[in-house]
């Protein structure tokens, strides 16, 4: 809408037969517009697109991934065969934290054996 507004006030004063004022008026115009240009494009350039943030902190284990069919912790065990995987719901933030004894998944822990002499058995 602005610059349908300066056009037509150029217009106007090329019409009036103000060519110098015209000529300078548009320089400055052009000037201000470079200058806006400019700073968009730097304040985009600097700028990071969000994106999957996975951060896990556990006390003895800490796994920012999936832990699938896996024996995390003292003397745990996974026995027999793993389960059909179903698909996760995959992608986003994920922010995690465990105690100091503890274990951090920040995925899916389908089929697993978590925690001090845990055991997943499967016949």
């Amino acid at each position: 809408m602005a610059a349908l507004l300066v056009t037509a006030g150029l217009a106007v004063m090329l019409v009036m037969g103000r060519l110098n004022e015209a000529s300078q008026v548009a320089g400055v115009v052009g000037a201000v517009l470079s200058a806006v240009g400019l700073v968009v494009s730097v304040v985009a350039f600097f700028r990071t697109a969000p994106g999957p943030t996975r951060r896990v902190r556990g006390g003895s284990v800490a796994i920012a991934g999936d832990a699938n069919g896996a024996a995390l912790g003292e003397d745990a065990r996974v026995v027999g065969p793993a389960s059909v995987r179903a698909p996760g719901a995959g992608g986003g933030q994920v922010n995690v934290e465990s105690g100091l004894d503890g274990i951090a998944v920040g995925g899916d822990a389908n089929d697993a054996a978590l925690g001090k002499r845990s055991k997943r058995t499967r016949s």
